[in-house]
């Protein structure tokens, strides 16, 4: 899925500035000024700014890897200087942002460096690249912080529940058309080749189902009825097969993968709330 186009979404003015002490992830104490609202985490989880006027709402959460060049590391999209990181099949950075994608004929695709992950001593938060709705203009490298609402969009199962009250933090690297509002296309590997699929020399063809990837298989393998807890237990054991079996012979992609298992505990497509905020570095020094 090679995304292009730009997604208009309601913004939410935010009024005030609350800082805030918490211990990671859990409640807060705050006091207030009036430009920019800050929440600081204790532990290893950055601090979060939040965007005046950023976007806010709810939605949910998609998964793709095409393995295609990100759309915000052409130099028109991104504009000079924001490029996201590309590189070629052999995982070496691309500095030269008029390269070709690997979906259509070239030699640019997609970094592994950009897989999803967690960072010790904050474990109730991860960290992502996404195909994310921004306004519409000037999408490209800005971030969002997701809650899990331990909803899903088309179904609620054990799994859903068992993320309520995570976060997740995501920064734009592809935009695209098959991104609906309020949407959020996690880059996962394994989570679905989309329209375009660039991944035959990466990673390799036995990715799971076009949209849904691995994952989608489990939820087809397991079921849909029947206990919560088989359904919960299933689709994960399912996923972390799948992980480390598709991709066992390229650690980084595994790792990514096994995020959706682990982190995510195998939930499909669950709902999110999300407000804009200012990228925190662990994400930018991967952008």
């Amino acid at each position: 899925m090679n995304k292009l186009l730009l997604l208009s979404l309601i913004a939410l003015n935010l009024f005030g500035t609350i800082v805030s002490s918490c211990d990671c992830c859990s409640e807060c104490t705050s006091t207030s000024t009036e430009e920019e609202t800050v929440e600081q985490l204790s532990g290893d989880c950055p601090s979060i700014t939040y965007v005046s006027s950023g976007l806010s709402g709810t939605g949910y959460a998609t998964r793709y890897w095409d393995c295609c060049k990100p759309s915000c590391s052409w130099t028109e999209n991104a504009g000079s200087g924001n490029e996201a990181r590309e590189c070629d099949v052999n995982q070496n950075i691309i500095t030269r942002h008029s390269t070709q994608s690997i979906c259509t004929g070239g030699s640019s695709s997609t970094c592994l460096s950009q897989i999803p992950f967690t960072i010790d001593g904050c474990d109730d938060v991860g960290f992502a690249f996404a195909a994310v709705p921004a306004g519409t203009n000037d999408a490209c490298g800005k971030c969002y912080l997701l809650t899990f609402t331990g909803e899903g969009k088309y179904e609620t199962k054990k799994n859903h529940q068992a993320i309520k009250g995570k976060k997740l933090i995501v920064m734009a690297t592809n935009i695209g058309y098959d991104v609906s509002g309020g949407q959020f296309d996690i880059m996962i590997p394994g989570g679905g080749v989309g329209y375009y699929n660039g991944c035959a020399n990466i990673l390799g063809t036995n990715l799971g189902q076009q949209y849904g990837g691995l994952l989608s298989d489990c939820e087809n393998s397991v079921g849909y009825s029947g206990s919560d807890d088989a359904i919960y237990t299933g689709r994960k054991e399912c996923l972390i097969s799948k992980c480390n079996s598709v991709f066992s012979t390229k650690a980084t992609a595994k790792a990514g993968c096994l995020f959706l298992a682990n982190f995510m505990e195998a939930a499909g497509n669950p709902v999110v709330t999300y407000q804009q905020i200012q990228c925190p570095d662990v994400l930018k020094n991967k952008y």
